[in-house]
């Protein structure tokens, strides 16, 4: 992109965007701070606070103890949990006049412009070391966003190198990142973060918007405009969208992708609209929605965010009824699980029929105010008929749970039971309700349709749609590969398969519908004894076991579906003959009167082995361990887990149960989530032959809905040629061998042209994954020789460019197979062993001398080890900062088509030496990083002059009068220090003929060194 090709024009045109977006710039050196220690703008939120909570009579008191409570929490979890808390609801504050407990808000939510938005750059922090953010954004004087920018031009530069500054940062200065909420990484792309201190590692991802590319998205979010309601704001990002939340036992935050932001707040406004219209006799009468998003893409977390939204909105709703509606357990337990890993209002879960009725009939049948989870079945027709008629004679005269406005249902992947009797019963008993409907898979058939039932067709057949091609690009989901397996006596026949794809039966191998006819019934029988045959499961287990062996265990997690719970039983007693018996469990339903004794036998066992617990706790514990531990490796499943199971470990699905429209969607969809940016994709092994029939199995589905949603393993390896090929052609000047001349020819080609050595990195490690879930697969072998070779420039270009020592070595682990492939190549295993790894130090020189004797590749070591020393680091040394031109006009002679290497080597051994000098003349002169700062600017300047070590002394004892710990945040001392400097810039205006131009310039200059380097 052309706009960021130049240094710096990232922070730049970030900082002018923001200002359009309302943000006001104030220089580092004029914000209102007491010390680089402290990270408020203490006076800035004190206005802040009387502003916003003059109502409530703050005074100096309350004041005082809002400032403690902030500047007296500890950083750290427990610290980052209680200051979000404060940003969302305020701090409780006892008045002592009037001997009453308020909260007192630290920003107006209600009324965006009352609020004060300031944006600083180059802001100095002080915590264990001193660090420099490129951009802080700051709200009523609390920093809340950092946005780290990185040069795109630059060759070892990119977004995660600003990443992990922005993860380094939250160490070294643990107080201000307390306060700050979000994190950007910018480069010639955008992208965010929640400030988490405590982990290493958290979700990343990037903000769109329609039309926008990847900078101007992100500067949109946090617009801080009140007209525009309901586009992103930071403040709604920070009250709604930003939580506290426990993930596998630890502590994290979550923040709203874009699309859940946009769903959510489309649902706000919908029901905002409604609600409006009733009470002004309005024509807006649209009270339902749509929300299609493809599996995996945080459909939960959206009902979430729009739910607490809706429950906070007091002036809106007025203590609303919210209902979350499931029609499956363990969506249920997924619901209930997810609220409670937030820091977020609890529902309640409405457990038995009792419970129901009691809620409605509260308070004289205006029913119970609060968010509450129930499975739609407690709607039962014979037990609710008289409560409906009850209630509805009581709403003729008033208000009650019927008629209310303010009672909003989710309904989550109700596919089976949104269109009957039982629902049709729910809808009449919520009638005024606003019903919103979330699905990754919608019906379109006669009697039941998703988007009659929910939506506005044909002018609205959804409210928000995000869907298979949107996540896979944004990296929300995977692709999802399926490969027939086996001979086709293993799976159905034609007639078989036929015969399920045209029933209306959702569950063959339970519960029969009568109105199925008795023809029917015993094909479906037929099938039911066919997927149950242990002869049949023997031959298949072995060969779950063998693929299991040899391409999953170690990596990746897997489930098998089975076609019958005596199947279930079967595969377990099969796999335990191949696999560890700890390998393998099974997840399903048991009776209490088992008529087959397989089962009988297998819920004897896992009651065995947990003595003491029933058999619900004791799956849900082995779901819980199939997430967060080793063991087990491998869910064994017929109904249980096929929709809302989340488990990014899950890469393979052995299907061997005949599954059509959503529900093989559903099903499929477990395998599509990313896990550590290990997987290209999620694998589904069939067994019963339904995806060959991939075009009838979803017949319901227009060929747009489904594209992409499941690609053939005949196409996948086609996607591996094609990218090998793509690869191949970012190097296509370079030849095809192992000498060393070749592998640098390789990285100059890269390096010379950021967007190709983009390309390369993701193409090459896109690559790796396609070639490790490959397998054994014969086109491994026919393309091994161009793959070994992009292995070895990858290899070159990580240690000589990125210089990493061993790089990646945190994921080599998933990538055996791949190793194993490369390094059956002498070539490559000799390169690895002799890429010299060369880190600088006084002795850089006589070591690059020793270790490497190719003139072409010491130039190219050295031109990347200033790179990253002096344009990455310049900011750590004054030393670094007096070379940075120098190091710029080396890189320039590195980008050039003809490179000069004996005079790039040359060049670049003269800036090395000059280091070394440089190094050795501060220590000599007793020089701090200010004294030798101004000396090394005069020098630059001026040109070297025997009697400036003389003025650098005399000025810096002039300077230190007033060089206290926190002068540049005192105005007088500011003032004293730039009068003391102008004086000493006049004392030489003669000696060297300088211009006024000359001599502001020169002022500015020093001034800037005293501010970097002795602040």
């Amino acid at each position: 992109m052309d706009k960021f090709s130049e240094k710096n024009l990232v922070e730049d045109y970030i900082l002018r965007k923001l200002q359009e977006n309302g943000w006001r710039f104030v220089p580092t050196d004029n914000l209102e701070r007491d010390s680089y220690k402290e990270p408020l703008l203490i006076p800035n939120l004190v206005r802040a606070l009387k502003r916003i909570n003059e109502d409530i009579g703050i005074g100096e008191e309350e004041i005082k103890k809002v400032l403690n409570e902030l500047m007296l929490t500890v950083p750290g979890i427990e610290g980052a949990k209680r200051i979000l808390n404060f940003y969302k609801s305020g701090i409780s504050v006892k008045f002592e006049k009037e001997h009453t407990v308020s909260y007192i808000h630290l920003f107006d939510f209600d009324n965006i412009d009352n609020n004060e938005f300031i944006v600083t750059r180059q802001a100095i922090y002080d915590g264990r070391e001193r660090i420099r953010t490129d951009l802080m954004m700051y709200v009523n004087g609390i920093p809340l966003v950092d946005i780290e920018c990185k040069n795109p031009a630059s060759i070892s530069e990119s977004w995660y190198s600003a990443y992990n500054q922005i993860k380094d940062y939250e160490k070294i200065v643990p107080e201000l990142y307390k306060y700050v909420q979000i994190g950007v990484a910018a480069e010639s792309q955008a992208k965010y973060f929640p400030i988490v201190p405590w982990q290493d590692d958290v979700k990343i991802s990037e903000w769109k918007e329609e039309g926008k590319d990847s900078i101007d998205s992100t500067v949109e979010m946090f617009s801080c405009r009140g007209e525009r309601f309901f586009a992103p704001t930071l403040l709604d990002i920070l009250k709604n969208f930003l939580f506290f939340r426990i993930e596998h036992g630890n502590a994290t935050k979550v923040i709203a992708r874009y699309m859940q932001y946009r769903a959510a707040n489309k649902i706000v406004n919908r029901v905002r609209k409604f609600i409006e219209s009733k009470e002004t006799g309005g024509n807006e009468l649209k009270n339902k929605g749509l929300i299609w998003h493809w599996q995996g893409s945080g459909k939960t977390l959206t009902m979430i965010f729009a739910a607490n939204k809706l429950f906070r909105s007091s002036r809106l709703l007025k203590n609303p009824t919210i209902f979350f509606i499931v029609d499956r357990v363990e969506l249920e337990d997924q619901l209930s699980d997810e609220f409670n890993a937030l820091d977020i209002v609890k529902p309640e879960t409405i457990g038995s029929v009792s419970a129901l009725k009691e809620l409605i009939k509260h308070d004289n049948y205006r029913g119970k105010r609060g968010i509450f989870i129930t499975l739609i079945h407690k709607f039962r027709e014979e037990e609710l008929k008289e409560l409906q008629k009850e209630i509805g004679a009581v709403s003729e005269t008033r208000e009650t749970l019927m008629n209310r406005k303010n009672v909003i249902a989710f309904i989550d992947e109700g596919h089976r039971t949104q269109y009957g009797l039982l629902a049709a019963q729910m809808k009449d008993l919520l009638k005024g309700a606003s019903f919103f409907a979330f699905t990754g898979t919608p019906i379109s058939k006669k009697g039941r349709d998703t988007y009659v039932e929910f939506s506005y067709p044909p002018d609205e057949k959804y409210l928000d749609k995000y869907f298979i091609t949107d996540s896979i690009k944004d990296g929300f989901t995977v692709k999802i590969i399926y490969q027939p397996r086996l001979e086709k006596e293993a799976q159905l026949n034609k007639d078989m398969l036929q015969t399920f794809l045209d029933s209306e039966l959702e569950e063959f191998s339970e519960d029969i519908k009568d109105s199925i006819e008795e023809r029917v019934k015993k094909r479906l029988n037929a099938i039911k004894l066919f997927l149950e045959n242990p002869n049949r499961i023997k031959i298949i287990a072995e060969d779950i076991a063998s693929h299991f062996k040899e391409n999953i265990d170690g990596k990746f997690k897997a489930m098998v579906v089975a076609g019958s719970r005596k199947a279930c039983a079967y595969y377990k007693q099969e796999l335990d003959k191949h696999l560890p018996e700890k390998y393998s469990e099974i997840i399903m339903s048991y009776r209490d009167r088992e008529p087959e004794t397989i089962i009988q036998n297998s819920a004897a066992e896992i009651k065995a082995q947990s003595w003491g617990k029933n058999i619900e706790d004791i799956r849900k514990e082995t779901i819980d361990k199939f997430k967060d531990e080793e063991l087990p490796k491998i869910l064994i499943v017929t109904d249980m887990l096929l929709a809302g199971f989340d488990a990014p470990e899950l890469e393979v699905m052995y299907l061997d149960k005949p599954l059509k429209e959503h529900r093989l969607l559903q099903a499929v969809a477990r395998t599509n989530r990313p896990f550590k940016d290990l997987k290209e994709a999620g694998l589904i092994i069939d067994y019963v032959g339904v995806l060959g029939e991939l075009k009838r199995a979803l017949e319901m589905y227009s060929k747009e809905d489904i594209k992409d949603a499941l690609i053939s393993y005949e196409s996948f390896k086609e996607a591996f040629v094609e990218l090998l090929e793509e690869t191949m052609k970012v190097l296509k000047e370079v030849p095809v061998d192992y000498e060393r001349s070749t592998l640098l020819k390789a990285v100059e080609v890269l390096t010379a042209d950021k967007e190709k050595e983009k390309a390369f990195v993701e193409k090459y490690k896109n690559l790796r994954k396609l070639f490790e879930l490959l397998g054994a697969d014969g086109v491994k072998i026919q393309y091994l020789g161009d793959f070994r070779w992009l292995s070895a420039i990858y290899t070159y270009y990580r240690k000589v460019v990125v210089q990493e020592s061993d790089y990646e070595t945190d994921i080599q682990k998933y990538y055996d197979k791949t190793i194993k492939f490369i390094h059956a190549s002498t070539d490559i295993a000799k390169l690895e062993k002799s890429l010299p790894q060369i880190a600088f130090d006084g002795s850089y020189l006589d070591k690059l001398e020793e270790r490497i004797k190719d003139r072409e590749e010491k130039a190219a070591n050295i031109v990347f080890t200033l790179n990253k020393l002096v344009l990455v680091e310049r900011h750590m040394n004054p030393i670094y900062e007096s070379l940075i031109e120098k190091v710029e006009r080396l890189m320039a002679m590195w980008r050039e088509k003809t490179r000069d290497y004996e005079k790039i080597y040359t060049g670049g051994v003269n800036i090395l030496q000059s280091i070394n000098t440089l190094f050795k003349r501060k220590e000599s002169l007793g020089f701090s990083d200010t004294e030798y700062a101004i000396l090394l600017e005069l020098e630059n300047k001026l040109g070297k002059e025997s009697n400036f070590v003389e003025k650098v002394k005399d000025i810096s004892k002039r300077l230190k009068e007033y060089m206290f710990p926190g002068w540049i945040n005192q105005s007088t001392a500011k003032k004293d220090v730039e009068r003391e400097m102008r004086r000493f810039v006049r004392s030489i205006k003669s000696e060297y003929n300088l211009s006024l131009k000359d001599m502001d310039e020169l002022h500015e200059n020093l001034m800037e060194r005293v501010k970097n380097y002795g602040a």
